[in-house]
């Protein structure tokens, strides 16, 4: 019997993604982030939630996704716990939490070592035809995770 999966839906300039819901802490409307000087490009700076300093990556430019639109009402940050470090993501914008069965879920497609890296696979739907399950936590390198962890 499959083994029924939930992942936080959102876009990234008009494709689906999905990252595992366990991660997910909140999801909050974009707020004023403050840049940080010599931070990774990716890295649009750093938010206050609550007393705590969340460091905040735009996950467009952590993929290099280019897309010609800018933020709106729908731009969210989708705000993880990764390895017991807060961190919040950038996201064009946070559709539902989607069900899906394991054996709907393919392997990444092989394209660059790169990407299968922190692609878990691809997810078929009816709803959403193609969805990309991306494992947020292998998406940045160890010295990428070493100088977010310095500004949270």
């Amino acid at each position: 019997m499959a083994e029924l999966k939930q992942f936080v839906g959102f876009m990234l300039a008009k494709e689906h993604y999905g990252i595992d819901i366990m991660i997910v802490e909140e999801i909050i409307r974009m707020v004023e982030i403050t840049p940080v000087p010599r931070a990774p490009s990716f890295v649009e700076g750093i938010i206050n939630m609550r007393g705590r300093v969340i460091p905040v990556v735009d996950l467009r430019k952590k993929l290099s996704i280019v897309s010609g639109e800018g933020r709106n009402e729908a731009t969210r940050i989708v705000v993880t716990c990764i390895d017991g470090k807060r961190m919040g993501f950038i996201v064009d914008k946070v559709e539902e939490v989607i069900k899906i069965n394991s054996e709907d879920i393919d392997k990444a497609p092989g394209t660059s070592r790169a990407i299968d890296n922190y692609i878990s696979g691809v997810a078929r739907t009816r709803e959403k035809g193609m969805i990309i399950i991306l494992d947020i936590l292998k998406v940045f390198s160890p010295q990428e995770k070493k100088a977010l962890e310095s500004l949270g």
